[in-house]
């Protein structure tokens, strides 16, 4: 089916379009992951109210690591097919409206499949995402435009708690979950409104941004990757992933328990330093895009500008966390932590700007492979580090990440392909 032809008005726009794009994108990240989070911070109330244990709770956060999952590849598959706008808003209206229900599912079951179905919903936001971002980034801005979206993923847990303990403590828990849905309801109105699935077919789009964006499309891509599914890169990127990510995934779902049972820290002082590692990512994921795309500007292919990163992040990351459990001192260890998330921010930026570098076409399919490994680290990572902080204690939960930090960059230097 041919694209309407499209008509570029005769005055310059004041501002471009395809940062508006990236703005939008970035804040549907920061609202799933208000979504994402919000449980976690209700949960004692709510198990107040339907009379739950903890492990209840806990069940009900891995229905949604598997629902999450499971919709990875074909959330890429079906926006590369039909478009990343189609899906990004069916996603954000179906976990919006599952948001609404949660607090109607009183019982076990009810929740189990509210969040699973809630996992699902959320799975296609990445590749949908990364897909979108290939068709409306020129190839100098991707990392940066990568960077701002994935650094939601810390300022979403940064923002979300203390406005979340704020709603509950003013309206009840289930005003929570009943705010981030109509945020949800009301980003999807203004995505529909305002984007388009290509630059060529939005009327703000001026005729030198469309060759700005166009214009370097299939420039210095990477070795050809036209078969994801048989790829070696592709799986190899996906392992990478999985092994970067289970560090991440180990922090988030276990910092503050850390924090209390290894270091002694009260819940203030917890509160306060467990805050302080997603700030420093928040921060570093926003400078690496800035240099990954800077040192493409400078003349640096595209495949060296994201290695350099990733080849500086993970050893950084497999050092600190070592030393961190080395240290003898609370405040020094909490410090290589935060020194841990400050370069784990460096590599997002990379790893997510990489299955756009492969094939621009095909960029939600070889993100939503990638991702999957994500996720699975996401299952993995806080079942795996609680039962050998329980045998073995947490400095050997702490080495274990540190081993699976130097194994992530071992495999991407080996698969990744060159340019």
């Amino acid at each position: 089916m041919k694209e309407p032809d499209r008509v570029v008005g005769s005055l310059k726009p004041r501002i471009r379009v395809y940062p508006v794009i990236g703005f939008l994108i970035f804040t549907n990240t920061l609202i799933v992951y208000f979504v994402r989070v919000n449980i976690a911070i209700v949960a004692p109330e709510m198990m107040m109210t339907f009379g739950w244990d903890i492990g209840i709770v806990g069940i009900a956060m891995s229905m949604f690591g598997l629902g999450y999952m499971i919709t990875q590849v074909p959330g890429g598959l079906l926006a590369d097919r039909y478009g990343g706008r189609k899906i990004l808003a069916w996603g954000s209206v179906l976990w919006s409206t599952l948001t609404v229900l949660t607090p109607s599912a009183s019982t076990p079951g009810l929740m189990y499949a509210v969040r699973g179905l809630l996992g699902l919903a959320e799975g296609v936001s990445f590749p949908a995402e990364t897909s979108m971002l290939a068709r409306w980034l020129p190839r100098k801005s991707r990392a940066r435009f990568q960077g701002l979206n994935l650094s939601a993923i810390a300022a979403g847990p940064l923002i979300a708690t203390p406005l979340s303990v704020w709603i509950m403590s003013t309206f009840g828990w289930e005003a929570v979950f009943y705010s981030y849905a109509a945020l949800g309801f009301l980003w999807t109105a203004v995505w529909i409104a305002y984007s388009t699935e290509t630059p060529s077919l939005h009327r703000g789009v001026s005729a030198e941004e469309l060759a700005a964006i166009e214009g370097d499309a299939e420039s210095d891509r990477l070795e050809a990757v036209d078969a994801p599914l048989r790829s070696k890169a592709v799986w190899g990127l996906a392992l990478s992933y999985f092994c970067f990510t289970y560090t991440f995934w180990l922090f988030l779902n276990w910092l503050p328990t850390y924090l209390v049972q290894a270091r002694g820290f009260t819940l203030f002082k917890m509160g306060f330093f467990a805050s302080l590692p997603w700030l420093a990512a928040f921060l570093s994921m926003n400078l690496a895009g800035w240099l990954s795309d800077a040192l493409v500007r400078r003349g640096c292919s595209t495949g060296k500008s994201r290695r350099i990163l990733v080849q500086i992040g993970l050893p950084g990351m497999a050092l600190f966390i070592g030393l961190a459990a080395l240290a003898e001192n609370d405040y020094v260890a909490i410090s290589l932590i935060t020194l841990t998330m400050l370069l784990a921010g460096l590599n997002f930026p990379s790893f997510w700007s990489l299955p756009i570098d492969m094939h621009p076409k095909k960029a939600g399919l070889i993100a939503g492979i990638m991702n999957t490994g994500g996720a699975m680290a996401g299952v993995v990572a806080p079942v795996v580090t609680g039962y050998v902080a329980m045998l073995w204690g947490w400095s050997a939960a702490l080495y274990l990440a540190s081993a699976m930090a130097i194994v992530s960059v071992v495999v991407i230097g080996l698969t990744t392909p060159r340019s």
